[in-house]
């Protein structure tokens, strides 16, 4: 199994709970979203799987190792197991497309090369050959701030894949995106999951859209996990039952 969530609860400093026993396992492959409303502890969940911040209790494995418990170096080569894109694309706006791209590089970079931006020729055609699989082929020079929406995003999944996750999470990647523009970022990503083998965790407030592109949803609400299958099996009970009354379009 690649991806383990074993009973992880995690709390805000005022003890309220983020998250509460929370288990389920992601295979190699799959394209899995999680759903529910506001507050049900779908950006805290992503936060634990890259390492940002770590669980009060329970555990993460990728690959049968302990995520969480890894420390210094071993939980740097762990968290490479993992890229993340998100909802704001978190990009320098005044750099290239290929400079943003090559970025993903420093943290694995010695001080000196990655203080003067000294990539290698392999790094470099790698970074060109992503920028190219996004549809960026012709925008390698141009800096990030003179692209829309969707482009930009796109930058940010070559940079994602520049690291060669097993696991790549994103972080609401269509929300900032008007509906066509986010249907073809998911539709890349659907595609880019399944030429590569790739696995993608998606949190997504778009029920439609995590229906479209998923292999299998998984629903919380109110930090405790309600519903883990198929999206066929989330039948309009069970997504009452993720949300509550109101159900989303």
């Amino acid at each position: 199994m690649l991806l383990q969530i074993q009973h992880i609860t995690k709390c805000f400093d005022d003890r309220t709970a983020a998250l509460t026993d929370v288990s389920f396992s992601v295979d190699q492959g799959e394209f899995v979203s999680v759903i529910g409303p506001s507050g049900a502890g779908k950006t805290t969940l992503l936060r634990l799987l890259n390492g940002a911040i770590g669980c009060d209790q329970g555990a993460i494995l990728y690959q049968d190792e302990h995520f969480e418990a890894a420390r210094g170096r071993r939980k740097r080569v762990m968290q490479k197991k993992t890229a993340t894109i998100y909802q704001d694309f978190c990009l320098v706006e005044n750099v290239s497309c290929l400079q943003n791209v090559l970025n993903a590089c420093l943290p694995d970079m010695a001080a000196l090369p990655a203080s003067l931006g000294r990539f290698s020729r392999t790094q470099r055609e790698e970074a060109v050959r992503l920028l190219t699989r996004v549809g960026l082929e012709d925008k390698l020079d141009t800096p990030v701030k003179n692209l829309s929406g969707g482009q930009k995003q796109r930058v940010a999944i070559a940079r994602a894949l520049l690291r060669r996750p097993l696991v790549l999470l994103a972080d609401e990647p269509v929300a900032s995106l008007d509906p066509a523009t986010g249907r073809q970022i998911l539709g890349l990503l659907r595609d880019i999951q399944q030429t590569e083998h790739l696995t993608v965790l998606m949190n997504s407030h778009n029920l439609a859209l995590s229906r479209e592109f998923s292999d299998r949803l998984i629903g919380l609400r109110e930090g405790r996990m309600v519903f883990d299958g198929s999206v066929q099996e989330a039948t309009p009970n069970v997504i009452a039952a993720i949300y509550g009354t109101a159900i989303p379009e």
